[in-house]
Formats: C-alpha cells, sequence, structure tokens
C-alpha cells in the first residue's frame, strides 16, 4: 500500500511541474522590419513541430537555422524566466502576451512595429520605443479589466536553459497545446529526494 501512495505522490508531482525542456530552432520571420530590427511574428520549431512565436525579449540573439535546448514555462510559475526578478515582472509577462496577441490580429505594419517595441520596452530600457506608448496604455488598461478573452493558460514563454552560455533570445509562444511536460532534470531531482524519503520512511517502522 505504501508503494502505491509513493507512485501516486511522484505522479501528482511529475503532473505539476510547471516547467518543459524542449529542443528549439529558429527558423525565421515574414520579413517586416523596423529599419533595424525584424518584427514578428516569427517561427520556432519546437521537438521539430512548427509554431507561430513572438518576441519579448530585446537583450539577446538568435540566427537562422539556431537549434538550441530551452525550457518552457507557464505564465504560472515565470520564476526561472529571464527577466522574472524585474520589479513588476508578472504584469510586464502579462501585457506582453497581451501585447503579442495583438501582432496575430493586427496587419498594419505601423501598428506591429508599435506593439513590438511595446513589448521590447517592457523589459528593456535598450529597446526602440516608436509607436509604443498609445500600446502600451492599452495593455495596462485591458489588464486592469482582468484581459477579458486572454486565456495565458495557452501561452509558453521559451527562454534558454539556466546556465546556458550564450542565452538565446526569448521568445512566447501562444495557443500551445497540450500539457506540460517536466524538465528531466528537475523530475530526476524530485524523484531521487521522494524515494530517499520513502527508503527513510519505510527503515524507521
Amino acid at each position: 500500500m505504501r508503494v502505491i501512495r509513493f507512485f501516486v505522490l511522484l505522479a501528482i508531482v511529475f503532473l505539476a511541474c510547471p516547467v518543459q525542456a524542449a529542443t528549439v530552432t529558429y527558423l525565421g520571420a515574414d520579413g517586416l522590419s523596423d529599419g533595424a530590427h525584424l518584427v514578428g511574428p516569427y517561427r520556432l520549431s519546437i521537438d521539430g513541430i512548427e509554431y507561430t512565436a513572438l518576441c519579448y525579449d530585446f537583450d539577446h540573439y538568435v540566427s537562422p537555422g539556431q537549434t538550441w535546448q530551452a525550457n518552457l514555462y507557464l505564465f504560472s510559475d515565470l520564476s526561472s524566466a529571464y527577466y522574472a526578478s524585474t520589479p513588476g515582472a508578472a504584469a510586464k509577462y502579462e501585457d506582453a502576451a497581451w501585447l503579442l496577441d495583438q501582432i496575430l490580429l493586427t496587419p498594419e505594419p505601423a501598428d506591429r512595429i508599435g506593439i513590438q517595441h511595446a513589448v521590447w520596452s517592457l523589459f528593456s530600457s535598450a529597446a526602440p520605443t516608436q509607436g509604443s506608448a498609445p500600446w502600451l496604455s492599452a495593455a495596462a488598461a485591458g489588464r486592469a479589466a482582468g484581459n477579458p478573452g486572454l486565456d495565458l493558460g495557452t501561452f509558453r514563454v521559451v527562454n534558454s536553459l539556466p546556465g546556458a552560455n550564450p542565452q538565446v533570445q526569448g521568445f512566447i509562444v501562444p495557443g500551445f497545446p497540450g500539457s506540460p511536460v517536466p524538465e528531466p532534470a528537475t523530475t530526476a531531482l524530485t524523484c531521487t529526494a521522494l524515494l530517499a524519503c520513502g527508503l527513510a520512511r519505510r527503515r524507521s517502522h
């Protein structure tokens, strides 16, 4: 009976893990530029499946065809994401998700550039800001209203594995299907700890 309880607990921990490890390849963008930088949406291959991706990270770089190992973070736990330690990080990530969702709904190039600049400026003081002000105001207003219609549970934040050198540009993927799969290293550590606890408990009886 104790063995069954142990594996039930292990399964719960496994399924609750808020991070998924993946192999990511940058496939490119659609060619819209602000004159110096490509503007989203972009295309990523994640474990061999192509997704529309949106960039929120002005401080790192990626090259066409580049492949790297990344974590896919849920919005319910971004404590290990690139900009998690910046003041107001949770609100900034929520605003970024709302703004990037607007790029997919906005065909006008000038608006897309303004939105992209707004997103970058949330996290980087070095980002261009042309056309960003009205979009930043709209994002803040939407958040204050609870962002109706925005399902943050379907977004994933794509960041290089912690400690990676160099860190690759960070992306947000909207409309991501399925449940997160635990990162192997995290799962192994958790399993080891649970197994040790289980053995210690058995020896104490």
